[in-house]
């Protein structure tokens, strides 16, 4: 594994990414969560390296190493994953998106049809742009959306409050309050898998960043999508918990029949955090051959 490692791009930015898995081995780029950074890539690791996938983590633009972009959108992001990949060499590739990232992997496949050749999307965030689709947001997702006049103000506040509860550890209360509220499923999945030191290393790095460059990102969500997922021509398949208490699965479910032949896989039992850790094998053996999908069938 590689980490901390930069490129710059055409226009001029640094980006920063990882590299796990398999160093030599089919290019899948992993697009992490909200807020995270490029070290959520770390999940794949192990996976990927059985399978002999090379997993590259890109930091979104003002988060972790690479260079802010002012007043982007969802759709500035493919440009920079087609200067990343020109920069190593990569013409083809696979996407594989989590939570937040979600957006930004569906962006990518509209944007770039000639060179990527599957996408997934595990509990993804689906549009919030609207009333209707925010009354199916996680409470606080809910608090932090109607409170946009004093978000700047609070963040910095929020942040530093979550890295001292993150530094005292999952089993210390105020966290360990926080870790009893989330489903059964997803506490157990964590437990199973010991992944809360790489889960908070990679919160800590976007948090390094700043309030206003996290803020940022985030407030990506609350606005209408500047790109059209009924434009994707790749094959796409979806994985959601129907436990998953950040993201109902409902809203996954609507936005995946907007997207022309994508797969859903809606499971049971399984909620926000535990998905994508119990299923990564699967949605790896799909990337690998999305076309003995029966359920997919490209128009």
């Amino acid at each position: 594994m590689k980490e901390d490692l930069q490129l710059q791009l055409p226009d001029g930015r640094r980006i920063g990414y990882c590299e796990y898995g398999a160093p030599d081995g089919q290019p899948l780029f992993f697009f992490h969560g909200w807020p995270s950074s490029r070290y959520h890539g770390m999940m794949l690791h192990q996976a990927a390296a059985k399978r002999g996938w090379r997993v590259i983590a890109p930091d979104r633009p003002g988060i972790g190493l690479s260079d802010p972009l002012p007043g982007r959108g969802f759709a500035a992001f493919p440009k920079d994953i087609a200067g990343l990949a020109d920069g190593l060499g990569i013409e083809k590739f696979r996407l594989f998106g989590i939570s937040g990232g979600g957006p930004y992997t569906l962006a990518t496949a509209a944007a770039l049809p000639e060179r990527v050749q599957a996408a997934a999307v595990l509990c993804g965030a689906p549009p919030f742009g609207g009333p209707e689709e925010r009354a199916n947001m996680h409470w606080a997702y809910r608090i932090l959306a109607g409170l946009k006049p004093l978000r700047r103000a609070i963040m910095p506040v929020v942040l530093g409050a979550s890295r001292w509860m993150i530094g005292r550890g999952s089993h210390r209360i105020p966290m360990s309050w926080v870790m009893r509220s989330i489903p059964a499923s997803d506490r157990a999945a964590i437990a199973e898998n010991a992944c809360w030191v790489d889960v908070s290393r990679s919160y800590l790095e976007a948090a390094r960043s700043g309030s206003a460059a996290v803020l940022e990102d985030g407030e990506l969500y609350l606005e209408p999508w500047d790109f059209a997922p009924e434009d994707i021509r790749v094959p796409v398949g979806f994985w959601h918990g129907l436990e998953d208490r950040n993201l109902p699965f409902e809203v996954a479910q609507r936005l995946a029949a907007r997207v022309p032949g994508a797969t859903g896989h809606w499971i049971v039992g399984e909620g926000h955090y535990s998905l994508p850790l119990r299923f990564r094998d699967q949605v790896l053996d799909w990337l690998e051959d999305p076309d003995r999908d029966p359920d997919w069938d490209p128009d």
